[in-house]
This record gives structure tokens, sequence and C-alpha cells, in this order.
């Protein structure tokens, strides 16, 4: 009889626990998780976010941490890119081209409004810029950086300055050329680069500027060096890599910004590339390529990485590529 009833509870404890697993697997809310395909390459997911939008910049902090801009968006992911939420209100929504943040809580937004816009907060508050015509930035730290303005009414096209995160500039350089668009990048506060129809350099935060003598195509913009000497230019022309602190540039690959294309480097050597309807992977600075990625039905303009194993990249079509390397 005793056996009999030790058998009778171990049956009853056994169905409670298969019960319970099977309502916690099957519990609402589980988040479904985003396409994976095989054709893309290892470790890469599309996640299609919304099909109506289109993205013109992505930026990660840290592996978790991220904010992308577009067509009227600006959103933010806390759980390494697997999901966004829209974190401004409809009065502030604008043309958004391009993201920059020193941190997870200080970044700034620029766009074709006639505003940009600054948070201290992670995004939960927003301040206006009012220029109107700021492109694209690079800041050392809340208050400290540079921008790129493509002209309007009252300011000039060119390079500025700014103290106090962007509310006031100080004019340093123009920009001549006819495309409205232009890049930048500084090393550090003194040394750094910006393009028009060339590439020009300042060592003394930008009091003065030598012209190089490699011509990099009006309208090039993405721009990043790791040293004085090693440095990367994406443009309409290709992409192209200097030696000589941008005295020449030498192309490694086709297509550039006209078919998508960027850059992001770690060191002189270990980097990565998006040009075309490729994301690359290089470890000798871009004179061979691997195929990382292949990408599928849209346009990728911007990718992002936070370290060699952890990257995004984002386009056309409401799509966010996710690489987590396997």
């Amino acid at each position: 009889m005793i056996d009999k009833i030790k058998f009778i509870i171990l049956l009853l404890t056994v169905n409670i626990l298969i019960f319970s697993c099977t309502k916690h697997h099957d519990s609402p809310g589980t988040p479904a998780q985003p396409e994976l395909f095989d054709t893309l390459g290892a470790g890469w997911q599309r996640i299609q976010i919304d099909p109506t939008l289109n993205f013109e910049d992505i930026f990660f902090v840290n592996n978790q941490t991220g904010y992308l801009c577009g067509d009227h968006y600006l959103g933010k992911s806390t759980d390494g890119g697997l999901t966004w939420k829209l974190i401004i209100p409809d009065s502030l929504k604008a043309d958004f081209e391009n993201l920059f943040f020193t941190d997870a809580n200080n970044g700034w937004v620029f766009g074709s409004g006639n505003f940009s816009l600054k948070t201290n907060d992670g995004g939960n508050t927003w301040q206006k810029i009012n220029h109107g015509s700021l492109f694209d930035g690079q800041f050392f730290d809340a208050n400290n950086g540079y921008v790129i303005s493509t002209g309007s009414l009252d300011m000039a096209r060119g390079l500025y300055k700014t103290s106090d995160g962007g509310i006031t500039l100080q004019y340093l350089a123009a920009s001549s050329g006819s495309y409205t668009s232009g890049g930048l990048f500084f090393f550090d506060q003194n040394k750094g680069w910006y393009t028009d129809k060339n590439l020009n350099k300042t060592e003394d935060a930008g009091l003065s500027f030598s012209k190089s003598l490699a011509y990099v195509n009006d309208g090039e913009y993405a721009l990043q060096f790791t040293d004085a000497l090693h440095g990367w230019v994406a443009g309409h022309g290709g992409i192209f890599r200097t030696t000589n602190g941008g005295d020449s540039l030498v192309p490694i690959a086709g297509n550039g910004i006209a078919g998508g294309g960027d850059i992001q480097f770690f060191d002189n050597n270990n980097g990565f590339i998006l040009s075309g309807s490729a994301i690359y992977s290089t470890t000798d600075g871009g004179t061979t390529l691997n195929k990382m990625c292949t990408i599928h039905k849209t346009v990728c303009f911007e990718i992002s990485f936070t370290d060699l194993n952890h990257g995004w990249a984002a386009g056309s079509i409401g799509y966010v590529y996710r690489y987590v390397k396997p």
C-alpha cells in the first residue's frame, strides 16, 4: 500500500513539473526572434522595424545601447538592436541624417530640417540647436566638438567649432564644391580632417588648414583615422586608404556612398567596410577584404561596431542588420 501511495505521489509530481514547464514556454509576451538568413553571413541577423521608414545612421555606444535615425524617426535600443523604441515627440520629428554620441547619455542628431538636437540623458529629453544647416558632428565630451554646416542664409558652408555642445559655433573654414554634404574626423581636439573637394587637415584646432593633394571627389564624407598617418575615406567615388596623413589616397573598394559606403577601424589593420551590397572585414587595413554579410532587398548607408565581435548596419526599407560573432 505504501509503495502504491509513493508511486501516485511521484506521478502527480512529474505531471505538475511538465505542466509548469509547458506553461512557462507558451507564456504570452515572449519576444519573437528576428529573422536569421544563412545567406546573409555567419552571425548576421536582419531585423525589420518598419517598412515605411528609411534609416540614415546607427550608433551604438556599447553592446546593448544604440541609437537609430532616419526620415522623421529617432529610436533607441537597449537590447543590442533586437527591439527599438521611438524616443522623440511629434513636435521634434524631422529628416535626420547623422548621429554622434560620446557615451550612453550625451548625444547629437543632425539632419536636413531647420534644427538639430542634443540630449544629456540618453534621449529622454532633447534640446533644440537652432542652426538649421548642420549636417554632421564629432564631440569629445558634452561640450567640445566640431560640426559641418551645409550652408544657409545665416551660416556659411564649412567647418565650425563649439565649446557648449553646439549651441554657439565658431567658424573655422569654408567648404567648396556643389554638394551640400561634407565629412569630418578629428583624431583629438587639435588634429583633424574635413572634406570638400579635397581632404583638408589641421593640427592646431582649426586655426590653420593644409589642403592635401588628394582629390577625394565632391561630397565625400565618411572619414576615420587611427593615428596621424593611417586613415580611410568613403564617398561617391569609392573607398580609399591613406598611409601618409591624407597626402595621397589609394582606392581599396568601389561603390562608396552612392551605393552605400562606410568604414570603421579599431587600429591600423583591423576594421570593417560597407561597400555596395556587402559588409567586409579586413585585417590588413583594407588591402584584402573578406565578405562578412550580403545585404538583401535594401541599401545600407551606415555601420556601427563596438568591437570586433559586435556590429550593426542600417538602411532603407526599415531594416537593421545585427552581427554577433558566432
